[in-house]
Parts: structure tokens; C-alpha cells; sequence
């Protein structure tokens, strides 16, 4: 692990602070939180609400909670009628999604959609260009060509299944971890904290209540460490964990909480876990020496449980 002091992490509670972009006509309001290589945009809509790229230069993905939401997506000459609890990846180019129900709705940009880098809260945090994070390099195009993919969520969960059931897909220039609706709590005895040497992590929690515990690597300095973070999070809301620094999470309280893990690019760890990626046979794996080295952090990391 490296000596280098970490940024902190940014931490946003959409409905604690102000959005970064408003609907001309009331019906959107929009919260942007940038890492290094992404932004996770979350906006909250009525029926007939807009949210339109010219022309994204990337793929990018839309998120579509279990809570009642819906949408029309168009991209690539291509239509789709998006459910709730459902994935959408974007091509590049040209892109238009219309609310056709009130809710939340959550896009993942890269850091070639510089329009959304720049609107995001915390884009000062960002202001020396992440030099610790490995570059957003773009993975090989998706065998069958650019084109809409869209994911309903619902037929990759296991019923009765253990409580953690992590559903992950990637594109070419990002991967989620979008796990099955918790309805029980975490096991404080079966926690999994780790960190990752070279990459940020991005956790979108959409319903309940949350402590994403951080532990700051120490460095020389004894007057720059930072203490250890057990914060709770409210929701809708996300945190952007710096690389290098400690982390896990767990939910607290009654009823159901959701995660979303968002990684960009993708992690080579979890895409060369064979049958790991559900959407593994619709994009090559870059190019990289068998015996390539993948930094995944420290000892203690799972696959099967949460960032």
C-alpha cells in the first residue's frame, strides 16, 4: 500500500443539497458527483421528463430502481420501453431518455463526457487530473457492434438465495455491481474490508440507511492522518472511496436497502472470473499477458460480498 496521503472521499445525500441541473420545465432535477474517471448523475423525474445527450462520446449506463419507474430509451436508431429494476447501456452518439413514470433515475458517465465532469459538485476535488488512479483506457468494441443492451434485473436473482447475491455487468469503459436487494442485515462478524491499490469505488445506495466504514492510510506525517470515517448515509445518495483506503459497508434499521457498486474502467479481476460478468459473451477482454498481474488490493477481498 502506498505512502501517499489519499483525497477524501466525496460524499453526497441528493436530498441534503442543492442539484446541479434543473429541468427548464420543473420536471427533473438532477444531482452530478464525479471520481477520477466518472460520474454517477442521479435525477429525480415526473412523467414526461427529459434527459438527452447530442452526442455522448462513450457508452454510458442507466439505472432504473425496483421502485416503480420507468422510461423510453432511444439511441443508435434503436427504441426500448425500460422497466423498473432494470440496466441500460447506451452506445455512443445521440441519446434521449423520457421518464414515463416519477422516480429516481441513475446514469453513469466516463470521463470523456466532460460537460458532466464539470457540472459535478465536487469537481475541485478532481482539479489535479487523479494522477494516483490507473487511466480510463478503453476496452475492446462489443462483438456484435455499439448498440442499446438492455438488462431487466429481476431474472438474475436467485429466490431464497444467500443474502448477498452481487449481479455485475460491464461495458467497455466501466462495470456495476448491482446487488439484489438486501431485506436482512449485514453480519458485523462477516464483514470484508479491503482497498484498491489503483482505482476508485463508487457506492449508490437508493434505499435505506448506510455506513460505508473508511480507514485512511497513514503516512509520515502524523499531522495529516485522517480518522477513521463510520459516518451514516442517508439515501438516495453516494460516496466516491478513493483508492488506497480501507473500506466496507453495511445497512442498518428495517425493511429493504439497495448497492450499487460502479468501477470505471472496468476491473480486470472480476471480468476474468469466468462466468462472473453476465454479460461476458457480448465484449472481448482487452489484450494482456496470461500472467498479467491484476492489483486488486488488499487480502481480505471477496467476490461475493459488497465494496
Amino acid at each position: 500500500m502506498t505512502t501517499r496521503s489519499p483525497r477524501l472521499a466525496s460524499k453526497a445525500e441528493f436530498r441534503k443539497m442543492a442539484p446541479q441541473i434543473l429541468d427548464p420545465e420543473g420536471k427533473a432535477k438532477t444531482w452530478v458527483t464525479r471520481g477520477g474517471n466518472f460520474a454517477v448523475v442521479v435525477s429525480e423525474v415526473e412523467p414526461g421528463a427529459v434527459l438527452e445527450r447530442a452526442d455522448n462520446p462513450e457508452e454510458y449506463m442507466v439505472l432504473l430502481p425496483p421502485t416503480g419507474v420507468s422510461a423510453t430509451i432511444e439511441a443508435g436508431g434503436q427504441k426500448i420501453e425500460a422497466g423498473s429494476d432494470s440496466l441500460t447501456i447506451v452506445p455512443p452518439g445521440p441519446s434521449r431518455i423520457v421518464a414515463t413514470s416519477k422516480g429516481l433515475i441513475a446514469r453513469i458517465f466516463s470521463k470523456a463526457s466532460e460537460d458532466i465532469m464539470a457540472a459535478a459538485w465536487n469537481a475541485d476535488v478532481y482539479a489535479d487530473g487523479a494522477p494516483e488512479l490507473a487511466p480510463p483506457d478503453l476496452w475492446p468494441a462489443p462483438y456484435d457492434g455499439f448498440k442499446l443492451r438492455h438488462y431487466p434485473l429481476a431474472q438474475y436473482a436467485k429466490p431464497d438465495g444467500d443474502r448477498i447475491q452481487p449481479r455485475v455487468f460491464r461495458s467497455t469503459n466501466m462495470l456495476v455491481n448491482i446487488f439484489v436487494h438486501y431485506k436482512t442485515r449485514r453480519d458485523t462478524t462477516q464483514l470484508s474490508p479491503h482497498w484498491h491499490d489503483d482505482f476508485e469505488q463508487a457506492s449508490l445506495t437508493l434505499d435505506g440507511t448506510w455506513i460505508h466504514h473508511m480507514r485512511y492510510n497513514w503516512g509520515p506525517d502524523l499531522s495529516k492522518w485522517i480518522p477513521d470515517d463510520h459516518g451514516e448515509m442517508g439515501t438516495p445518495s453516494v460516496i466516491i472511496i478513493p483508492a488506497t483506503v480501507v473500506h466496507t459497508s453495511r445497512d442498518l434499521g428495517d425493511g429493504e436497502s439497495s448497492l450499487y457498486d460502479i468501477f470505471c474502467p472496468p476491473r480486470l479481476d472480476f471480468a476474468r472470473k469466468k462466468g462472473f460478468v453476465i454479460n461476458e459473451d457480448e465484449y472481448p477482454l482487452p489484450d494482456a499477458p496470461a500472467d498479467d498481474k491484476v492489483k486488486t488490493g488488499g487480502a481480505l477481498l471477496s467476490w461475493q460480498k459488497p465494496g
